[in-house]
């Protein structure tokens, strides 16, 4: 989704887009930040920030937050929804390129579901900003899409195969007209260890199977989940 099409969700984010903070099924994000090892008066990089969720919950752990995200109209509404929480810093920028404004400053990074282009280039440049922001030491807290729990959602919805959710080999999955890279578990250990990071804790976050645009199977016996993971920088 480029700029000018993500200004254009602000004013109607929470009826279009899945927000994981908001939407999932259960309190599985609240387990990882818990999880997270932070010391006294933490710093918070939130990479794709949307409308702030994840600091309107958690900001209050944090002496300092970087908020970022490249749509205006977005990080817009992210400061009025959260201008109670003080000390952060709202920034409109390509989350890529991030690190030149922030730099080597988090006890904890996160990232959720910012992860997804379809280009290899595109999503090793958002790893290495992830790696770069995070101290050593310092935790990311990272959601991407799950390509087990997309094969499970085709597995059990004739409605999905008949509305034909492509798939490429390179996990790629094709929602309506946009395509969105999904990890496998192995993929995402692997890919966070290829950029400096040791697997803490991994999970399943929660949705909805109306988030999916469908209507739960009779015999779906879970929910479609994104991969939730806590890493540690080494």
């Amino acid at each position: 989704m480029d700029r000018r099409e993500w200004n254009r969700h602000a004013d109607e984010f929470e009826e279009t887009i899945c927000d994981i903070i908001v939407d999932e099924k259960g309190h599985q994000v609240s387990r990882f930040v818990n999880a997270a090892r932070l010391p006294p008066e933490p710093v918070l990089v939130d990479l794709g920030c949307g409308l702030g969720s994840f600091v309107q919950k958690f900001g209050d752990r944090f002496q300092k937050i970087f908020a970022v995200d490249f749509a205006a109209q977005i990080v817009k509404r992210a400061r009025q929804r959260c201008a109670a929480q003080p000390g952060v810093k709202w920034l409109v920028m390509d989350v890529a390129r991030a690190f030149k404004a922030v730099r080597t400053r988090a006890d904890l990074t996160v990232c959720m579901n910012v992860i997804t282009s379809p280009s290899a280039a595109k999503r090793n440049a958002l790893w290495t900003c992830v790696a770069r922001m995070t101290k050593p030491g310092g935790f990311a807290l990272i959601v991407v899409p799950s390509i087990e729990s997309n094969r499970m959602v085709q597995q059990v919805s004739a409605s999905a195969r008949r509305n034909g959710f492509a798939a490429k080999s390179d996990g790629s999955v094709q929602h309506e007209d946009s395509w969105q890279k999904h990890f496998g578990r192995r993929e995402l250990i692997a890919t966070l260890a290829d950029h400096g990071f040791q697997m803490k804790r991994l999970g399943r976050v929660c949705f909805s199977w109306s988030d999916e645009g469908l209507r739960k199977p009779r015999s779906g016996k879970h929910r479609p989940w994104d991969w939730i993971c806590l890493a540690q920088r080494v």
